[in-house]
């Protein structure tokens, strides 16, 4: 919400987001491109930083990233939990939706139901976490085989419009709309579906999901480690 936002620190984190691998060091004009940010501005904020340690001016004017980000850097790594950051998004949708949400990833030529948030409903669709399902029925399954190179149809569709939705591929009675969640290839690492009773998913709820879920597939993407997921892919 806007009234939650501090204006000075998101210039920070904007000042911040504008170092990358390509880009590590940085002067003054270019921040100043970047952020359409007044030099003033840049510099009274990067000052703030440098006390900080997040940013270090050299001799030539020019910024780098501080030592803060290498020992906050090592905290985060040894204290990241992958389950700890998708299992309070699927709470969010379920109680959102109100209908049951799945974090599907692909193992072989199965999907596996890595994470669930069940409805909170009398009449839902449940299913066990861990349990392995067909890939080429269901819309978790086929958003995955979509984006990891699948020709033809359905796949071309999915594509093209980013989500699909089933009914009654695996159980005669459930609908499902799912979307995925890329890495920086475009490649399905995993997909995020909602599900329930076909008679509670007409057209207009499909694109209502899928529209919410893509917004949290998108978020999930910029906060996965993916090298950690695959590990535990590994594992089941």
């Amino acid at each position: 919400m806007p009234q939650d936002r501090v204006e000075a620190v998101e210039r920070a984190l904007t000042i911040l987001n504008c170092f990358t691998e390509e880009k590590p060091v940085l002067s003054l004009i270019q921040l100043a491109d970047q952020t359409g940010f007044y030099k003033s501005t840049i510099l009274r904020l990067a000052s703030s930083l440098e006390r900080n340690g997040f940013i270090i001016r050299q001799s030539d004017g020019r910024f780098i990233l501080g030592s803060a980000f290498i020992r906050l850097g090592e905290i985060a790594r040894n204290n990241f939990s992958i389950e700890g950051l998708i299992r309070p998004v699927l709470d969010q949708l379920r109680d959102h939706l109100n209908e049951s949400i799945a974090f599907y990833v692909r193992s072989g030529n199965n999907r596996i139901c890595l994470y669930r948030a069940n409805a909170n409903r009398a009449i839902l669709h449940q299913l066990e976490e861990g349990l392995h399902l067909p890939l080429e029925c269901g819309a978790g399954g086929r958003v995955l085989l979509a984006f990891s190179d699948k020709q033809g149809e359905p796949y071309d569709t999915i594509r093209a419009q980013g989500w699909y939705a089933s009914k009654g591929e695996r159980d005669p009675e459930v609908a499902s709309v799912a979307v995925p969640i890329l890495n920086e290839n475009g490649d399905a690492i995993a997909a995020l579906a909602v599900s329930g009773l076909i008679s509670r998913f007409p057209y207009d709820r499909q694109t209502e999901c899928a529209t919410i879920l893509k917004e949290k597939a998108e978020e999930l993407a910029h906060n996965l480690d993916f090298q950690q997921l695959k590990e535990i892919i590994n594992t089941k």
